[in-house]
């Protein structure tokens, strides 16, 4: 296998109070990949990008900003997608999540020791060789203690695959092809992190979405009971709820109804992503902040209580908080044994209030007997 020349660049940063307004709620790296034979052209392709957008002598994704330039940051990425083969690998870490008090993470120095060491190990496992380059980091003290650091704990070298760099590059005088990594990373984050979500981020996913592999810290993911059987049913459910999503996006144009719009959109990035990742509470009410500053958790149970009333598959699993939009069978199946749990229980429930009042009152009340208006549930406990 050709060596692996893999840029990373990094959008947020390690602060974990997250209280605070503009903080960055998500610390999102990415990877640009590209093979050692490509490399001189794209160090052509990086000067060219430069010229013909009039970046000046360096790709810097800071300077297209959030608005003003966001076409600008559009036609970049197209451009290089068009011009360069290149994979790329991103790990998206929820702030909100990691313990503030244990662990260490609460210090800048073990953040980035650890999350670095989360990405690059995984590189051990699909290239024999690479070598990898990441944008220094601010702090100088610092630096010559996290390449040991990923030297001892990340990069696995042997007899094997002695093959294996890590080093620390500044983007303007060392290697300026992490400008690459800076330009994905800066337009990634855009998308990733909630705090600083663009209106139209789902352009950047549609561009990039075929090049992408992501992986989620921590990671919430649903288990797949798919049998042969149902492989033909999954496809038909994941086109049914294509087409249920689409026909309410464009029929359901009423004010009212915007919010609603704006978390299926969001559900739906998500599954193309990834199909099986339940997506939090949290992180849709984070998300819906955007647009309603009076979103709670309450709030969100009612719209995906009605988008359901209105037939959208959105379905959640017992014991794992969640939503995603059902993308196979074992969704469907998954999704009515958690209601299950509770509807059985609640039947027998009543079958035996009513064979008590029934004999305690020698019959003179009984319910689903006499009561015409019990007559559904009468027939429902029957096929108990």
């Amino acid at each position: 296998m050709e060596k692996a020349k893999i840029f990373i660049d990094e959008f947020g940063n390690s602060h974990l109070d997250l209280s605070k307004q503009g903080t960055f709620s998500h610390f999102v790296y990415a990877s640009i990949i590209i093979p050692e034979s490509e490399v001189e052209s794209a160090r052509t392709l990086r000067k060219e990008i430069c010229k013909k957008f009039r970046l000046g002598n360096d790709i810097k994704s800071k300077n297209l900003g959030d608005k003003k330039y966001f076409q600008k940051r559009l036609d970049i990425l197209n451009y290089l997608k068009e011009n360069l083969d290149f994979t790329i690998d991103v790990l998206v870490i929820d702030k909100s999540k990691l313990d503030k008090d244990e662990g260490g993470l609460r210090f800048k120095k073990t953040f980035y020791k650890y999350f670095q060491k989360v990405l690059i190990r995984k590189y051990n496992q699909v290239y024999s060789s690479y070598n990898i380059y990441l944008d220094k980091l601010g702090f100088d003290n610092f630096r010559t203690e996290l390449v040991n650091f990923i030297d001892n704990y990340g990069t696995q070298r042997d007899l094997f695959n002695p093959d294996r760099t890590f080093e620390l590059s500044d983007d303007k005088t060392d290697e300026k092809l992490v400008q690459l990594a800076d330009i994905i990373a800066g337009s990634l984050g855009r998308l990733f992190c909630l705090s600083h979500y663009n209106s139209e981020s789902s352009k950047i996913y549609e561009i990039l979405h075929t090049r992408m592999s992501v992986s989620y810290y921590p990671y919430l993911k649903i288990s797949n009971k798919e049998v042969k059987q149902t492989k033909t049913l999954s496809k038909e459910i994941s086109q049914l709820n294509l087409e249920s999503l689409k026909n309410y996006l464009e029929l359901s144009q009423k004010s009212e109804d915007a919010l609603k719009r704006r978390l299926l959109e969001y559900l739906y990035t998500n599954s193309k992503i990834d199909s099986e990742r339940l997506v939090p509470s949290f992180e849709l009410i984070s998300f819906l902040k955007n647009f309603s500053k009076t979103i709670n958790e309450d709030k969100l149970r009612l719209l995906i209580r009605d988008l359901r009333y209105e037939g959208l598959f959105i379905i959640s699993h017992s014991g794992k908080p969640g939503y995603k939009l059902a993308s196979n069978y074992s969704d469907i199946e998954q999704h009515f044994s958690h209601f299950m749990k509770y509807i059985i229980p609640m039947l027998n429930k009543i079958k035996v209030l009513n064979q008590n009042i029934s004999q305690l009152s020698f019959n003179k009340i009984n319910p689903l007997e006499k009561d015409n208006q019990f007559e559904r549930i009468k027939k429902l406990i029957e096929q108990l």
